[in-house]
């Protein structure tokens, strides 16, 4: 075994120095960096050590820190090595995508940042900079401005890069079902992960090893059950790797208290997570795993036939999202397992386990020959897990093992119990949705309008009749009045009169 890997390593160096092939497009899947835990925060967001995390399950700095220099290597990589994408962001170039979450999107913008560093951002004409203000009194802007016009014109301070991450949904066709929560079908398969001998005999084995010692802390558990539970299990391994990358004294207090060297703690919780990742064990269910990555796989044939197809018609350059040179996703630890599942089962390679910011690479080479028509025979692909080098195989060769057993998108989503709409219907239901909650708005309004302008009327009306009623009633008085005086004039000259 040892001089089949050690001529596969000689015959790919020798590949790589006399040859010339081309890097014609690039995958990356990555997993975010270190983060919070997943799960166990009390109310106030303490763990079970009595120490307070920034929130649940979010990135850290050194989380941000990881992807960044994950990003640094993919510049040294893919700008400096193989000049596959610009040292400057070019839309056409890279286009990233990120799941749902803070941990993967934060992930993804801090690896951007190192694969275009600081300094390599756009910068202003100029005679442009009166008119790159915000469209309000230009003195608010005094002092920012100058210090922008002061770095050679940047859009921004250090000329940094602002590189757009696209969201991809549990609903989408880019996902790979993480859990049984975004995916119904998951659920029988999550069980038998838990209740399989591997994962009992482990659990077994931790729990005689710490059991007695952690009822100092968990005084409300049983300790020779403490760590069979397979959910407190997973809060308390994922806990303590943790506060390892973040480096504070609970981590070091737990090894005290369970008087066992770090390493071996260590490998303890990374042995029981790599057991949990979705999409490793369960015997290699070939069927499970081609439901978790067929929709990321399709993607990447897809890129891969398009770019081919652009190649033998002589078309070299990339024209942006529907051919991006660099596609990248962001996602978790079971979106790495499963892919490296599906490529153990149908080309062998290595199973390892996802720690925070690992990332996997499949590069598309065109084998540059002179005077001779582009096939699909010219290209191959090649697997990387981190800077390891995992497999090269003939691109048809690639695609012609796993096209045939793709689940398409139906198929995936009736076993996720999804139902999935086309994005053209998407969009023309919004429509319909914006045009009626419109119209629903101008009646709202036009009714609202009509009842105001029937209350003034109303109480026009009313007002005036109250006017003409008091007029009526002004005049009846003086009437009532002129008669009483026409009366008691009458009454004096007959009083005259008769005095006469």
């Amino acid at each position: 075994m040892k001089k089949i890997f050690y001529c596969l390593i000689i015959s790919f160096i020798i590949r790589i120095i006399f040859t010339e092939d081309e890097l014609r497009w690039t995958f990356e899947l990555i997993n975010h960096g270190a983060r919070t835990p997943h799960l166990g925060l009390d109310s106030n967001l303490k763990d079970f050590t009595n120490h307070t995390w920034i929130g649940q399950n979010e990135l850290t700095g050194v989380g941000l820190r990881q992807s960044f220099l994950i990003g640094y290597r993919d510049r040294l990589r893919y700008i400096e090595e193989k000049k596959l994408i610009s040292e400057e962001y070019d839309p056409r170039d890279i286009l990233i995508y990120a799941s749902e979450n803070n941990k993967t999107l934060m992930s993804a913008s801090a690896l951007l940042h190192g694969l275009f560093l600081p300094g390599t951002g756009p910068q202003i004409d100029p005679d442009l900079v009166d008119r790159a203000v915000p469209p309000v009194d230009p003195s608010s802007y005094l002092e920012e401005k100058n210090e922008l016009d002061n770095c050679n014109y940047t859009a921004l301070p250090g000329r940094m890069n602002l590189v757009p991450v696209h969201i991809f949904f549990s609903h989408e066709y880019m996902t790979q079902y993480e859990n049984s929560k975004k995916c119904i079908g998951l659920k029988p398969y999550e069980e038998k992960n838990k209740n399989r001998d591997g994962v009992k005999e482990f659990l077994e084995k931790v729990n005689k090893k710490y059991g007695k010692k952690l009822i100092n802390i968990f005084k409300d558990k049983d300790e020779n059950n403490i760590l069979k539970d397979y959910e407190f299990a997973y809060i308390f391994f994922d806990t303590i790797i943790c506060l390892y990358f973040e480096g504070v004294e609970e981590f070091d207090n737990m090894v005290k208290l369970l008087e066992i060297k770090e390493e071996e703690l260590l490998k303890d919780c990374y042995d029981f997570l790599f057991l949990n990742t979705v999409g490793n064990g369960i015997d290699n269910d070939k069927d499970f795993i081609n439901y978790l990555v067929s929709p990321i796989f399709h993607k990447i044939l897809n890129y891969m036939d398009y770019r081919i197809e652009k190649d033998k018609n002589g078309e070299k350059n990339f024209k942006g999202y529907d051919l991006p040179k660099y596609f990248i996703l962001s996602g978790i630890s079971n979106s790495l397992g499963s892919f490296m599942s599906f490529m153990n089962k149908y080309f062998g390679t290595q199973i390892k386990y996802a720690n925070f910011s690992t990332n996997l690479h499949l590069e598309l080479y065109l084998e540059k020959k002179e005077n001779k028509e582009i096939t699909e025979n010219d290209y191959r692909i090649e697997y990387y897990y981190n800077d390891d080098f995992l497999l090269s195989i003939p691109y048809i060769e690639f695609k012609n093992k796993i096209q045939k057993d793709l689940f398409n998108s139906s198929l995936i989503n009736n076993f996720c119990k999804v139902e999935k709409k086309d994005e053209d219907e998407d969009e023309d239901e919004d429509e319909d949705k914006d045009e009626k909650d419109n119209e629903e708005k101008s009646v709202n309004w036009y009714m609202i309008g009509t009842l105001i302008s029937v209350v003034i009327i109303v109480i026009l009306v009313i007002f005036i009749i109250i006017i003409l009623k008091r007029r009526v009633k002004n005049n009846n008085v003086s009437n009532e009045e002129d008669e009483d005086k026409a009366n008691l004039l009458r009454d004096t000259n007959r009083s005259s009169q008769n005095s006469e």
